[in-house]
Formats: C-alpha cells, structure tokens, sequence
C-alpha cells in the first residue's frame, strides 16, 4: 500500500501534499516524489483550490443584483461556478475578491441565451421572485 497524503514537513518544505495512486509522496529519506507524479502540492499555485463555498437568495430585477465577496485579497484569475437547481441567473461580473448575481424580471430572448422549460419557451415571461444559488469559487491559473 502506498502512502499517498502527508501533511507537515517534507525535506525542508511544510505543507500538504498527495500523490498519483500507487505512488509514495515521500521516499525513506524525506524526499517528496516528482511533480509530474503529485495531484496536489499546496506549495504550489493552479487549478482546483477551493477559495469559498456558500448559498445566497438573489430577487429578480437589475435593482436586486447580489454582490458576494469571496476573498479578501486579490484570487488571480477566478473561476466562479453556480447552481441555480434549473433556473435562470446571469453571472454579470467577476473580480478578484467578488463576484456578481443578477436574475432579470423576465425570461430573455432565445436570440440571447434563451431558455425553455419543458420543451415550452419561457421568453418574455416573469422569473421567479427568488432564486436559491448555491456557488463556488476556486483560484485560477496565475
């Protein structure tokens, strides 16, 4: 069986760090294995490290956007991932540190993203007052 996660020191580095299945993350001598061998090295900038998690009710209308702060200091290129459970939201604008949630009052166009519901077109037709969000954020490439 290999010993594939180790969280504390490796070599002269602190941090956490997995490896490949099959693969030790460290030898008998402390030495973390190769790059090219690791899926997750927390010393070490990339995808899929989750900077925020969470929930939030965006009411429908321009007036109403929701703006969420996931981060104090600048992410470097975030990717901001949603689920509205089916229903329409726009994700207007993402920043560093935040992002932005709009529901419109109607259904828009099937020229600009249309949507349809049951093989029924929705265009034009009022959204719900509520939309539940759930989101979330991980850093990007820097």
């Amino acid at each position: 069986m290999s010993r594939r996660v180790l969280l504390g020191k490796a070599g002269s580095d602190y941090g956490l760090f997995i490896s490949k299945i099959g693969v030790d993350v460290v030898d008998d001598s402390g030495n973390l294995c190769n790059n090219d061998l690791m899926i997750f090295d927390s010393r070490e900038k990339g995808y899929t490290q989750v900077i925020a998690k969470g929930t939030v009710n965006v009411s429908r209308g321009s007036s109403n956007a929701v703006t969420t702060t996931f981060s104090s200091i600048a992410i470097p290129n975030p990717v901001v991932i949603i689920y509205a459970n089916g229903a329409y939201i726009e994700l207007t604008s993402v920043s560093t540190t935040a992002f932005i949630l709009t529901v419109p009052l109607t259904y828009p166009s099937m020229s600009s993203f249309g949507y349809t519901l049951y093989g029924q077109s929705t265009t034009g037709q009022d959204t719900p007052n509520t939309t539940t969000v759930n989101y979330i954020v991980l850093r990007g490439y820097a």
